[in-house]
């Protein structure tokens, strides 16, 4: 008794599990809430504000004004020693802007933050679009997760000054869920002794994920057809 060939001679597979498959990764969807800059308008500028002056200003900010809603923005600024008092950012004619100055050595900060709606292990790329600016300084964009009463930081990408017109402008990384309510902080600090400021137009998060799709191939005909695998472990013989 002959056993059937897995692969037909019109390349047909008769046997499950001979197709050869290619992984596609997209993201898709978005996770952040008024990362348009041209559509919050000004709303920054009145969001809620919170000055600190301690050790650790960016969990400083997450602690003790949180972010209680999900999608909403909160923002901070160092006040006085041990830092220089900058204001927190604001938003105007497409932009979210962010000031800094290093005063007698003091380093400033001035940062923004959201409480996301995620699923927890799931992996997410960040996409941060800047505007060109002649100053110097960097953005920091970091992502946090809850940890008790503190936070946790899990990512951390950034963004140098000055940018200009042969620049790259899009800024991604990625990061992995920890929590359903990860949260995103996004803050500017210089070293430049004068006042200075940046913009960024726009953030986005985006889900990833992974398709598989058949391998085609192209025959000496010009036709179009599946790849296909042979199972070693069969005995092949003609139809």
């Amino acid at each position: 008794m002959t056993e059937r060939k897995q692969i037909s001679s019109r390349g047909i597979a008769q046997q499950s599990g001979l197709d050869v498959f290619s992984s596609i990764t997209t993201y898709n969807g978005e996770y952040l809430n008024w990362g348009d800059a041209s559509a919050y308008i000004s709303q920054l500028g009145s969001d809620t504000d919170y000055a600190t002056t301690a050790v650790n200003p960016h969990t400083d900010a997450l602690i003790n004004s949180p972010a209680s809603d999900i999608g909403r923005w909160y923002r901070y600024h160092t006040s006085g020693s041990p830092y220089t008092l900058v204001p927190a950012p604001t938003s105007s004619s497409g932009f979210f802007i962010f000031s800094g100055k290093k005063h007698s050595g003091l380093q400033s900060y001035s940062g923004m933050y959201q409480k996301l709606s995620l699923i927890s292990g799931n992996e997410y790329q960040v996409e941060i679009q800047t505007a060109i600016s002649a100053d110097s300084g960097s953005i920091y964009v970091n992502t946090y997760r809850p940890n008790g009463d503190d936070f946790t930081q899990t990512s951390t990408n950034r963004i140098d000054y000055p940018v200009s017109n042969t620049s790259t402008n899009i800024i991604t990384s990625t990061f992995t869920a920890e929590t359903a309510n990860d949260i995103i902080q996004i803050y500017f600090t210089t070293d430049d002794s004068h006042s200075v400021s940046v913009a960024i137009t726009s953030i986005s998060i985006k889900e990833k994920q992974e398709y598989l799709v058949p391998v085609y191939a192209t025959d000496m005909w010009g036709n179009d057809h599946k790849v296909l695998r042979r199972n070693s472990g069969n005995i092949l013989s003609d139809d």
